[in-house]
């Protein structure tokens, strides 16, 4: 039998959810022995739906010996304080995205975590999910030739104009819109296209990139006093030549495709947030009909799938998440009770980081931005060989 790790929960804000719906897949991998979160109403209202032991101090839950990793699920600006006290503490940690706000911060914790014998991991962990791993054996197996290109989108709309006071998860809090605001959807949503291309293509070695606000009233009450940029475009360069242009907005209409181009054609999936997103593989067009078709038919639908390397656990189509959320926090488990590297290690967080915020603060960088930190390569998953 799989021997459990012990993990809590610090954060039981609106993602809280989305883990907990999660663990159930993973409960022999994963025993959670309790949840902290500094405001006692959204606690108790996460406990009484979920389940589990509340603890009544932060400190209280950094002095449980059973708690091994420490699930960091708090706002944005609070990741790096609340993992160092965790690291000092003597526990795992792993964060929800971004492990820090900045690349400074970053690196201290990651540094921290290696001085105290700890590991550190953080989300997005969508590369570790079937459509992911899919479309990187693809790459492998060179089903596109040489790769060369890649557009890469995260646009999720004008939220600000949609109904979002009322998005509410299933304990009953609601959507964080000041927060997701105030952070940026940079920040919130890179990560997801940054650790499935960095998995493929190694290190990011340079970034060119402008970010800006584009509608700065959003519609809150009070108004935002510090809304951060709400649009970030950047050309991001790999060894060996490939580019990959991200963006994102909440400002352009919801567009989440990822398209890798090749010599000998191209891969897509139209949604890089579902684990079951089927991978697409079109030809390059050499003729003339090729090309008139191309022109007329831009649907994805119209290429050939790609055969899934196994079958996802997620069923959104009752009700379940289109991610496993758990499958990061798995990864630092198994990584602790193996011994090995983790796919997610604190080098590869480090990395996500400083490149996310020289797409969403390309006034902090040189421009173009030469990307000091860097990774040893992700091993594929067992399962994706």
């Amino acid at each position: 039998m799989t021997e459990q790790t012990g993990i809590a929960i610090v954060g039981c804000g609106y993602i809280a959810d989305s883990y907990r719906h999660c663990l159930k897949l993973h409960e022999s991998d994963l025993r959670l022995v309790g949840l902290f979160d500094r405001d006692a109403v959204r606690l108790r209202a996460h406990a009484e739906y979920w389940g589990g032991r509340v603890y009544s101090s932060i400190d209280d839950m950094l002095a449980d010996d059973a708690a091994q990793i420490i699930i960091n699920l708090t706002d944005p600006e609070n990741h790096a304080e609340v993992t160092r006290a965790a690291l000092l503490a003597g526990k795992h940690v792993y964060s929800e995205k971004p492990v820090a706000m900045t690349r400074a911060e970053a690196i201290a914790l990651r540094d921290l975590a290696a001085e105290k014998g700890l590991r550190l991991a953080a989300a997005p962990c969508n590369i570790l999910g079937e459509s992911a791993q899919t479309l990187w054996k693809a790459v492998r197996s060179g089903a596109i030739g040489a790769p060369r290109l890649v557009y890469a989108e995260l646009d999720d709309g004008m939220i600000h104009r949609t109904n979002y006071r009322e998005w509410k998860n299933r304990s009953g809090k609601a959507w964080p819109a000041r927060g997701e605001f105030e952070t940026g959807c940079t920040f919130e949503h890179a990560g997801y296209v940054l650790t499935v291309l960095c998995a493929m293509f190694g290190p990011v070695r340079r970034v060119t990139a402008f970010s800006a606000l584009l509608v700065a009233n959003k519609m809150t009450d009070p108004p935002l006093p510090n809304p951060a940029p709400d649009f970030s475009v950047g050309l991001i360069e790999f060894d060996g030549g490939i580019v990959a242009r991200v963006t994102n907005s909440i400002v352009a209409p919801y567009n989440h495709r990822l398209q890798v181009i090749g010599d000998e054609g191209r891969l897509e999936i139209r949604e890089a947030w579902d684990y079951a997103c089927p991978v697409k593989w079109r030809g390059v067009s050499q003729n003339r009909l090729a090309r008139f078709l191309e022109r007329r038919v831009q649907g994805i639908g119209s290429g050939k799938t790609v055969p899934m390397v196994r079958q996802p656990a997620m069923r959104p189509g009752r009700g379940e998440p289109t991610m496993d959320f758990a499958r990061g926090i798995v990864e630092l488990a198994r990584a602790a009770r193996d011994n090995r590297p983790s796919r997610l290690d604190g080098d590869f967080a480090v990395h996500i980081a400083e490149v996310t915020e020289m797409l969403q603060h390309p006034d902090r960088y040189e421009r173009p931005g030469l990307v000091q930190s860097s990774f040893a390569p992700l091993a594929p998953m067992d399962w994706a060989q």
